[in-house]
């Protein structure tokens, strides 16, 4: 039985419980690339260091407005801070860019395409995880459209379709109910 839970928790209690400290990892990353004190972003924005040391610790979670503040005040578009929303091309690349640092996102040229790849990292767990994990959605996909292929009736291709869409909505608890691959 392969059992999908790194961190002992539910994945939508860990995503809750870190936003803070993700959004905070940011600013303080773009804040020290730009050379800028905790003081300095602080005064641009209306707060003191302090106030800022506690977002970028995650302690506190700066609202919308706020982080629209300190992006400008960074002088970097607020999707840069918040995490990726991927219903639009812009929040789809810097759910990209977010998993070029935290999966070791890579891009190829294959055929005039673009492709994304993960690093090879067996020893990230991150890593190791993401191209465990595609992998087994790469072999779902492919077994939901072999099967499509064989169906042999429109019920049966919409019930495939509904089997696989499940798996894909009940991610990671789905990964629970499906053996360890051997590869």
């Amino acid at each position: 039985m392969y059992r999908y839970n790194p961190f002992g928790q539910s994945p939508e209690d860990f995503d809750i419980e870190t936003a803070g400290s993700l959004i905070g990892r940011r600013i303080r990353a773009i804040r020290q690339e730009e050379g800028m004190s905790q003081g300095e972003l602080g005064e641009k924005v209306g707060l003191i260091a302090n106030r800022i040391q506690q977002y970028e610790n995650g302690a506190r979670n700066p609202k919308f407005d706020l982080c629209k503040q300190i992006a400008e005040a960074l002088g970097v578009e607020v999707s840069a801070l918040l995490d990726p929303q991927v219903a639009s091309y812009i929040g789809a690349m810097f759910a990209f860019f977010e998993m070029e640092t935290l999966y070791d996102l890579r891009l190829k040229e294959v055929d005039g395409q673009m492709c994304i790849c993960f690093g090879e990292s067996q020893h990230d767990i991150n890593v190791s995880t993401m191209n465990k994990n595609l992998k087994k959605w790469y072999e779902r996909r492919k077994k939901m459209e072999a099967d499509i292929l064989e169906a042999s009736s429109e019920e049966e291709k919409k019930r495939i379709i509904h089997e696989y869409d499940m798996w894909e909505w009940n991610f990671p608890h789905s990964m629970d109910k499906e053996p360890l691959s051997e590869t």
